[in-house]
Order: structure tokens, then C-alpha cells, then sequence
């Protein structure tokens, strides 16, 4: 069916989409950035950025969403307009009561809290999964990148004999550690989105922590906030609280 709205936040890796189709419902997707999906009707209707913006006659400058049209508070400079959105976004999905830590895993982990008032409080940074893999091969001459090629952490031994799986094995273990450690300094209420929180969801579901699962989190908070008011649709799809 036809797309009537799209909106696009250029990653570091890969561009999202949101697309309204005539039923008013949103779907939401994900492309290597290629410019002539830009082409594509019908004209974004919002965008946002945090990784190389391309010089394209779509990408209008009055259509950039920037910082200060995200409602969360304390927002300092610096900060990612993708960590702001999911961030305002689970804190709206959570009927605004106490605060909450969001973990995108794209390319940088993120981990950002969100204090009771709605605000940002501070975070943590780490690479993420594949660019982990990525400074392994590059910085050594035995390793290779194991590429897209990532199983469920829980299938096979858990200390792997053959080179690619032991370096998939431990970044995944690394990043659930880091989860865990912040979950122990800060057990507000977990939410997890990002390209790579389905390899994240069931090592933390072992370790007695739960998860609120919400894939396409940051591109619902950006539609909530270029869809008319009474407009609910942008929030459709429901979490898994696992």
C-alpha cells in the first residue's frame, strides 16, 4: 500500500524509516543508507541525523529535527538526538512515573537514564557488537570479522573452540556484563531497542532482569512528535515485556 508520511533518522550504519500508509498506521524499517531512497515519494516529512548527513535536495533544513524540539529534559548539547528520542519516548511509554534506563544497541551502545521528572541523567557509552568485531579483526593479523553471521548467544558451548564464534561470544558477553553492572548501580525499570537487542534480550532474561523490548522505539518517539495530537497511531505497537 502506498506511503502518505515518511520520516528517516540517518544513523552511523544504517537509515530508519517510518512510513504512514492510508489506514493511518505507521511501519517502521531499516536500509543501508542509499541516496536514492530519498527519491522515493512521497517527501520526508521529517528527518533526523546522527551519522553522515549526504548532500540531497530532500534533506530540507526546515524539515531537521533537532535537540530542542525533543520534549525531555536537561538535555545537554552533545547529547544524540537518537538517545534524546528513545529516551523521551520510554519515559511517555511509561505513563511518565519514576525514572527508567534505556540500552540502544546499534553502533555505539548506548545506555541513557531518565530521571522521574523526565530528564536526562547521565549514561554510559561502549562500542557496540559489530564494531567491537570490526577493531578485533582490524587490530590483529589472526582474526577475522565474522560479519552479519550472529547466532543466539545461548546456542552452542559457552567458550568457543573456533575463532569467529569465541569473538562473537564474548562481545555479547561483554555488553550483557556492562547491562548488569549499570542495572546493579541503577535498577530503575530496563528498556532495550536497537538493531541488536534481539542477541541482548535472552542472556538478560537468564540473569533475573526484565526487559522492556521496544524495537522501533526511537522512530515511534520521533513519528509521535510530527504527528497531529490526537494522532495515537505513532505508538501502536506494543512492547514486549519480557
Amino acid at each position: 500500500m502506498r506511503s502518505e508520511q515518511r520520516c528517516l533518522l540517518i544513523g552511523n550504519s544504517r537509515w530508519h524509516w517510518a512510513e504512514r500508509i492510508r489506514s493511518g498506521a505507521w511501519s517502521y524499517s531499516h536500509s543501508q543508507p542509499q541516496l536514492s531512497l530519498l527519491a522515493s515519494d512521497p517527501p520526508l516529512c521529517a528527518w533526523a541525523a546522527v551519522g553522515p548527513v549526504p548532500d540531497h535536495s530532500m534533506l530540507s533544513p526546515d524539515r531537521c529535527l533537532g535537540l530542542d524540539a525533543i520534549p525531555l529534559r536537561n538535555v545537554p548539547p552533545w547529547l544524540g538526538i537518537d538517545r534524546a528520542l528513545a529516551g523521551w519516548g520510554a519515559w511517555i511509554q511509561s505513563d511518565q512515573v519514576g525514572s527508567l534506563m534505556v540500552v540502544d544497541a546499534g553502533t555505539v551502545l548506548s545506555l541513557t537514564r531518565v530521571s522521574g521528572d523526565g530528564g536526562f541523567n547521565g549514561g554510559w557509552l561502549s562500542a557496540g557488537l559489530r564494531l567491537q568485531l570490526q577493531a578485533m579483526a582490524a587490530g590483529t593479523q589472526a582474526l577475522t570479522d565474522p560479519g552479519d553471521q550472529m547466532q543466539d548467544p545461548s546456542a552452542g558451548t559457552p567458550f568457543p573452540r573456533k575463532p569467529c564464534e569465541a569473538m562473537r561470544r564474548g562481545v555479547i558477553e561483554s555488553l550483557v556484563g556492562l547491562i548488569i553492572r549499570a542495572q546493579e548501580l541503577d535498577p530503575s525499570p530496563l528498556w532495550l531497542c536497537g538493531g541488536d537487542a534481539p542477541l541482548l534480550v535472552r542472556p538478560l532474561l537468564s540473569q533475573g532482569l526484565e526487559v522492556n523490548h521496544a524495537p522501533d522505539l526511537v522512530m515511534q518517539s520521533l513519528v509521535k512528535l510530527v504527528s497531529p495530537a490526537p494522532d495515537r497511531s505513532a505508538l501502536d505497537r506494543p512492547l514486549n515485556r519480557l
